[in-house]
């Protein structure tokens, strides 16, 4: 009867803060009220079923209102606005408890240096982790054992090949897929070509990103994928990177894909140095720069996430479980939190408000 009532708050808390199903991407001005019943729904049954099978109780040793709490974010990057961004979101958060001690620790884009960051919290006797993963495989044996020491972890945007307390995560898959539908869209029937500026390899929501919008290709024949280069997930690499592509291809060029806004950014750039100004540009996070840029006609379009918000549920979910009694060591598998993806561009750009670009 008790793990019963502990599945019903989780699964109350995980839809309060705003836990939706995605099966495709979502524009701002299209969802109804509707489609957010059929969604919460969906996410009740889909949560439910993860939560039935794996809950179990441990005793309750912290209480979050006055006991003195250590809490830990390790994003991949602390000083990119998405970092930046998801950072302030928990501190906004974590600033109602007077009793939480809150650090960010730069994991420097570099899975191992997380991993050891992760080691060193568990040392220092830490209550909580946020972490953003930048390599989801890599970061697996660190959760794990966090978790065993009974340090409740959740990840946000990239998680980690584990199971473990809980993911808020971006959709990145259905993010390319949404910017792949938007290209074609913009193409036409007679299609075009399209290059690609790249994550990292290996950076796993490069290949998230990637894995979405290739399946949108290949719904569309008419597209042709004329080359892919990384561009590092920066702004001057990528700007190089286009520089090279309007070297090699010139005026065959109809669209550009971008892993993330940074490089559309650099790619905006180089198209307009050069006078091409008429290549569809695309990126995606949704960043304050790249949303002035889309206002300006530098760039296309990107796919905004609210990051503020998502650091926000992040750690409400990590409060909850550091309040309850739930044994998130024991999960088989990790519940996971969707914030929908928006599609913007210059027709519902001016829909964002300030207080709300990061």
């Amino acid at each position: 009867m008790r793990a019963k009532r502990l599945m019903a708050a989780l699964l109350a808390a995980l839809c309060v803060m705003g836990l939706t199903a995605c099966s495709g991407a979502a524009n701002a001005d299209n969802a109804s009220g509707d489609e957010a019943a059929s969604a919460d729904g969906e996410v009740q049954e889909a949560v439910g079923e993860v939560v039935e099978g794996m809950i179990a109780t441990k005793e309750v040793t912290v209480n979050p209102y006055t006991d003195e709490l250590k809490i830990g974010f390790i994003p991949s990057n602390a000083t990119e606005a998405n970092g930046t961004a998801w950072g302030e979101g928990i501190r906004e958060e974590l600033s109602y408890w007077p009793n939480i001690t809150y650090n960010i620790f730069d994991g420097e884009m570099n899975a191992d240096k997380q991993s050891q960051l992760v080691y060193d919290l568990i040392s220092q006797d830490y209550d909580g982790i946020i972490l953003q993963a930048y390599n989801s495989s890599i970061l697996a044996a660190a959760v794990e054992d966090a978790e065993a020491a009974g340090i409740p972890v959740v990840t946000i945007n990239l998680g980690a090949d584990t199971a473990y307390a809980g993911h808020v995560a971006m959709t990145d898959y259905e993010a390319g897929y949404a910017i792949g539908n938007k290209i074609s869209e913009a193409l036409g029937e007679e299609g075009g070509n399209v290059v690609v500026i790249q994550a990292t390899p290996g950076a796993t929501r490069g290949e998230e990103l990637e894995s979405g919008f290739q399946a949108s290709m290949a719904e569309h024949p008419e597209i042709t994928i004329l080359d892919e280069q990384t561009g590092e997930w920066n702004m001057e690499k990528a700007n190089t990177v286009m520089q090279d592509f309007l070297t090699s291809y010139g005026d065959e060029i109809d669209a550009v894909f971008c892993h993330n806004d940074q490089m559309a950014e650099g790619a905006g750039v180089a198209c307009q140095n050069l006078g091409y100004n008429d290549i569809i540009i695309w990126g995606a996070n949704g960043e304050s720069k790249a949303l002035e840029y889309i206002e300006q006609g530098i760039i296309t379009g990107t796919v905004y996430t609210n990051c503020y918000d998502q650091g926000a549920t992040a750690a409400r979910l990590l409060m909850m479980y550091l309040g309850s009694n739930i044994d998130t060591s024991t999960f088989t598998q990790t519940p996971v939190i969707k914030m929908p993806p928006i599609t913007v561009d210059s027709s519902n750009v001016a829909n964002i408000p300030q207080e709300d670009r990061w």
